[in-house]
């Protein structure tokens, strides 16, 4: 009897379980040492079938990411829409980005954190358009940065000469706010205050990275 053909819903949940776990993998063990045998033991289920939904070790690698930034770009598009004033968005995307840090930081730190392969490493390989499809998902998020940071008119027409170099700082500074959270060392840093990061102390936060800004390029 032939083997009952999966529903396009049926093929979306098991991708999605081995995403799951792969990205559980290389969170624990690193890229380098991450293998679809690994990943086969982990699901209890022959590398063969991981195999028919993603060709490779990096074609699956390059999903993990690509699902990655894409859930980070909903999160800030949904602070944005839900923003009434330039200031506010600036505000919630930038809340939005942090929350996502620190909440799912096994994605954040293969992202943003850790040395493993991107764009460039994939040039001229079997993989190079895939690797470039995570690429545009990910330059999406620094689009929306640019975004909410040029309507917040925090740079006045006499320091334009000096917006992407603004804009890399605030980026900077928010991105060493998660990886701070994310590294524990909050527990040892702000002690006795506090000993992890709550919606209060990130406001205060984000309010801070702005008002320095701003008095940067004031006129």
């Amino acid at each position: 009897m032939p083997k009952k053909t999966r529903t396009p819903e049926e093929v979306h949940e098991v991708k999605q379980k081995i995403l799951n776990m792969a990205l559980e993998l290389i969170s624990e063990d690193g890229f380098d040492d991450f293998s679809m045998r690994k990943l086969a033991a982990r699901l209890h289920i022959s590398a063969t079938s991981i195999y028919q939904y993603f060709a490779n070790k990096d074609e699956l690698y390059l999903a993990v990411l690509t699902r990655g930034f894409e859930e980070l770009y909903a999160q800030m598009l949904q602070a944005y829409e839900a923003s009434h004033t330039p200031m506010d968005r600036l505000k919630n995307v930038s809340r939005a980005y942090i929350h996502f840090g620190i909440n799912e930081a096994n994605f954040y730190n293969i992202m943003m954190v850790w040395s493993v392969p991107k764009f460039y490493d994939y040039v001229g390989t079997a993989v190079e358009p895939i690797a470039l499809t995570e690429l545009n998902t990910a330059l999406q998020v620094w689009e929306m940065t640019k975004l909410v940071f040029s309507e917040s008119g925090i740079i006045n027409e006499d320091f334009l000469h000096m917006k992407e170099i603004a804009i890399f700082q605030f980026a900077c500074t928010i991105h060493g706010f998660v990886s701070y959270s994310n590294s524990k060392l909050v527990e040892y840093l702000l002690k006795p205050r506090m000993t992890e990061i709550n919606d209060e102390f990130t406001d205060q936060f984000i309010d801070m990275a702005i008002c320095s800004l701003e008095k940067l390029f004031e006129k």
